[in-house]
């Protein structure tokens, strides 16, 4: 009897073991894979800022290449003696394009979404993450106030020579020409603050 008692505590004992190191054994297995999609989503996060990145500073040489433009219109006098239809056409053509920004958000809305957002365990970059996609909502806010305001000076134009010799067309020029460029001021230093933080952490 003793035996068999002693046996039966001992496969008890055995099974018992085995369903803590089975528990054990998962939540090892299940750590890993939250860290390594941790990792994934940080990844696609500094991916789609990298792009914003670079389309923030496409449209701010954008902005300096339309500034540029209206000044070349406002150093022509009124004849437009000297301009070439080379130089015309290609001013003209950044001043009237159909401009606009619009920056990227998907990876950080497929984060949230997940729930990994807890799982990062660093509140510090989790911060600067949010703080980097505020920013890109704020520049890409204020670039398109400034692309409206633009169209709104130049309205329709049908003729480039007869609008831009014409006072309200000068106007319009010498506004743009003296504009700041919203993309050359504003604070895209928070998106690499970000992405430094997340390189360190990957």
């Amino acid at each position: 009897m003793k035996e068999s008692v002693s046996s039966f505590l001992s496969n008890v004992l055995s099974v018992i073991l085995g369903i803590a190191i089975t528990f054990a054994v998962q939540g090892m297995i299940d750590r890993s894979r939250v860290r390594k999609d941790v990792r994934s989503a940080l990844k696609l996060i500094r991916t789609e800022l990298q792009s914003n990145q670079a389309d923030i500073a496409t449209m701010a040489d954008y902005l300096d290449s339309e500034r540029a433009a209206a000044k070349y219109f406002l150093s022509l006098d009124d004849g437009w003696t000297g301009a070439s239809s080379d130089s015309v056409g290609i001013y003209g053509g950044i001043l009237l394009s159909d401009a606009s920004i619009a920056l990227s958000d998907d990876a950080l809305q497929l984060l949230k979404m997940s729930s990994l957002f807890q799982s990062i365990g660093n509140d510090g970059l989790s911060m600067k993450i949010i703080h980097a996609y505020d920013t890109c909502e704020l520049i890409a806010a204020a670039l398109n106030r400034h692309i409206e305001a633009r169209n709104v000076r130049l309205g329709e134009v049908e003729d480039i020579r007869t609008f831009f010799t014409s006072a309200e067309g000068r106007k319009a020029l010498r506004l743009i020409s003296l504009q700041a460029n919203p993309a050359r001021i504003s604070e895209t230093e928070d998106l690499e603050t970000a992405i430094q933080a997340i390189d360190n952490y990957l």
